[in-house]
């Protein structure tokens, strides 16, 4: 027998929901027996009167209409109720004592069917499953095929197609001449290239590694750090030991920013200058990986850090990074423009079809097309690593947008969905509901029209 969560007021109703209908069968059966009674006396009646001649009256005597004094109701109150249903009912009463089996049943039949419902609108076709696997491929396969870097036979890797075609954009865009006029406009406080004129000691602060361990130049944290850097007088680091450390740097207090904006675009202004030199910028977050401390990699057993500082210097940098991304910005393309276009061929409105956002109420099935694709292609580029044992083939935006819609796809199903899957349901009942509180009301306004309601106890 199923168990049910139920309240003391809510088993009270129950109660007295079984002790009425009880009273209500006795009331319908024993008014039936009168019934049944009276009607064999009419008949036996009628027989009598047939036997001695005397025919049944044509026509009913016609009597006039006297008005009728006002009906009076007496209601019982529920704690009169509930009194009553405790001496009739001492156990406790849960639904299958209201309802029966083939009741239940038929209510878990309509659940699952509502079930079914709402999971047809979130359920993905064959095609659907097609397009981003398709994606993931083909983002995959352009990452193996000129993504990454290539291992010579000395060791040394080198970047790859793609890299080198990003790397002619960035010569392109920022020139040597170029780069000369922004380093004179972008003097930033956290631009310590060693540790001669520190306060304390930075592990890893050299021309070479500065800027991976100077949070003020990553490209998305130094936004942060290096505009606070910018508005204190500061340089903040967190070194190869995974030290985290403010300190300020005489020498460079003068260039302290004098309001928020000039901080941020001075901020801007120096990662443009960094971004295309021999070493670059790091990649976004790549500092944060100092703080692993763990692991053992490769025949010389590195840590994380230790890894990360060795990719950084054989070429991992900014510029690599925007080379990975293309794959990535490939697959997501390719999901996006067929899920419009399918859409707009299933009859949806230009509107509706929009591939834009990932919000699973809105776009049902976007955002795990999204997903599918990005694990396709994080799974391509995993079996690339392994098998080349390069860990400079790591496609590390590829990765950021998996660990992105892998989130989001877990809040879904773990969360998001069933709670939509709750309100569906409940918008339901709650309708039906309001179909019978509906007739119940107009059944009540036509039994106490014109009555006069007492409540007893």
């Amino acid at each position: 027998m199923p168990k049910y969560n139920l309240t003391d007021s809510e088993k009270d109703i129950l109660k007295v929901i079984k002790n009425e209908t009880e009273f209500t069968a006795s009331v319908r059966q024993r008014n039936a027996d009168i019934a049944s009674g009276i009607s064999v006396n009419i008949s036996e009646s009628e027989k009598l009167l047939e036997s001695l001649g005397k025919g049944l009256p044509n026509e009913i005597p016609y009597e006039p209409v006297r008005p009728k004094a006002k009906r009076i109701l007496e209601m019982r109150s529920f704690e009169s109720l509930l009194e009553d249903a405790n001496n009739n009912i001492p156990y406790e009463v849960n639904f299958l004592d209201i309802f029966t089996q083939q009741e239940i049943d038929a209510n878990k039949e309509r659940l699952h069917q509502l079930q079914m419902e709402f999971n047809s609108v979130y359920r993905l076709d064959k095609i659907d499953v097609l397009i981003p696997v398709i994606a993931g491929i083909l983002g995959g396969a352009i990452d193996c095929a000129f993504g990454g870097f290539i291992r010579l036979e000395n060791g040394k890797s080198v970047p790859g197609s793609l890299s080198k075609w990003v790397n002619g954009i960035f010569d392109k865009a920022l020139p040597p001449d170029k780069i000369k006029e922004l380093e004179k406009l972008a003097k930033v406080t956290y631009d310590a290239a060693n540790n001669a004129n520190t306060t304390v000691d930075v592990d890893g602060l050299s021309s070479y590694f500065h800027r991976l361990v100077s949070l003020g130049h990553d490209p998305i944290l130094g936004f942060i750090f290096g505009v606070l850097d910018m508005l204190r007088g500061t340089m903040t680091t967190l070194d190869f030991k995974g030290n985290f450390v403010v300190q300020t740097v005489e020498i460079y207090s003068d260039r302290k920013a004098q309001g928020l904006f000039e901080a941020i675009s001075k901020v801007f202004i120096h990662m443009l200058s960094d971004v295309n030199t021999p070493r670059g910028l790091p990649v976004p977050f790549m500092a944060l990986f100092n703080k692993l401390q763990i692991g053992s990699f490769g025949t010389e057993k590195l840590n994380v850090s230790e890894l990360v500082k060795s990719m950084y210097a054989e070429g991992y940098n900014f510029r690599h990074f925007s080379s990975m991304a293309l794959p990535t910005m490939i697959t997501e393309v390719v999901v996006r423009i067929s899920y419009f276009i399918k859409r707009l061929s299933e009859g949806y409105s230009f509107k509706e079809a929009l591939p834009v956002g990932i919000n699973h109420e809105e776009k049902p099935k976007l955002a795990t097309m999204l997903f599918i694709a990005h694990s396709t292609s994080s799974a391509i580029n995993a079996g690339k690593v392994i098998l080349t044992e390069n860990p400079m083939d790591i496609n590390y935006p590829q990765w950021i947008a998996f660990a992105r819609y892998s989130l989001n796809q877990l809040k879904w199903v773990l969360y998001t969905k069933p709670k939509l899957k709750y309100k569906y349901i409940m918008d339901f009942i709650n309708d039906e509901w309001e179909v019978i509180i509906d007739n119940s009301d107009g059944l009540w306004r036509e039994m106490t029209n014109d009555a006069i309601i007492i409540i007893t106890n």
